[in-house]
């Protein structure tokens, strides 16, 4: 956009203020980027909420493969304003599974580390008949503070590494992703877990075994962007 083309600079600041106020905490976040003026307007106005959107590092967690919980690393400026310590807030020295936008999943529940708020959710029920018996369940947490207070967990099931488990014949060349995949999906709104169906799109990556032998890993990482969960799987694939 070209400086004589853009009409927003003739505006006063307090009428540009009130339209940007008026805007969701997401297309204000992004408005926010479009130049150093609308930046300022927002800033000195704090039209952002702190609480929601935090612009600040408090500290990182660490899992190591000896250690059943997660250790806390943070500069000493940051202690007073997040606990990394969850024994003060949680039923148990706690291990993090997964994390979004300043929520942390541990076993057995969510935690805020800013507001030493917990959440504990019920045992999830067993997974759909397709895929129970040749694979593993792992846990990933979806939340958008700016879109709602609510968050959802996504158990994704992932190929046992054949070392771990004893594979039926049969289920050695079933395709891997199925579909559809049913998974269980939690939901702080309705304090319940739910059966999601998902239809694969596109080709699969492989058959059961071929996933087997990839990565014997635990847990693949996952991230949650823009609306969509991707989790990196075996044999190098990534499933959105």
């Amino acid at each position: 956009m070209e400086k004589q083309d853009d009409a927003t600079q003739l505006l006063p600041d307090d009428l540009l203020a009130e339209i940007l106020g008026r805007l969701t905490p997401r297309w204000l976040a992004a408005s926010r980027c479009v130049c150093k003026a609308w930046q300022a307007i927002i800033d000195s106005r704090r039209l952002l909420h702190e609480d929601l959107l935090p612009l600040s590092l408090g500290g990182i967690y660490f899992n190591f493969h000896d250690e059943r919980h997660s250790v806390f690393f943070s500069r000493p400026s940051t202690r007073p304003i997040i606990s990394g310590m969850f024994t003060d807030y949680t039923p148990n020295a706690n291990r993090v599974e997964d994390h979004c936008n300043g929520l942390l999943l541990l076993w057995g529940g969510v935690a805020n580390p800013a507001t030493r708020q917990w959440a504990p959710f019920p045992e999830p029920p067993p997974p759909c008949t397709e895929i129970k018996g040749v694979c593993q369940l792992s846990n990933y947490l979806m939340y958008d503070p700016t879109i709602s207070s609510h968050y959802e967990i996504f158990q994704i099931p992932c190929a046992l590494d054949r070392y771990h488990d004893e594979l039926d014949p049969m289920d050695d060349t079933s395709q891997w992703p199925p579909s559809p995949s049913v998974l269980n999906v939690f939901s702080s709104r309705t304090r319940e877990w739910e059966k999601r169906s998902y239809v694969r799109e596109g080709e699969a990556a492989g058959t059961v075994a071929d996933m087997a032998l990839s990565f014997p890993y635990d847990h693949f990482n996952g991230v949650y962007w823009q609306g969509a969960l991707y989790v990196h799987c075996e044999a190098d694939f990534v499933m959105r």
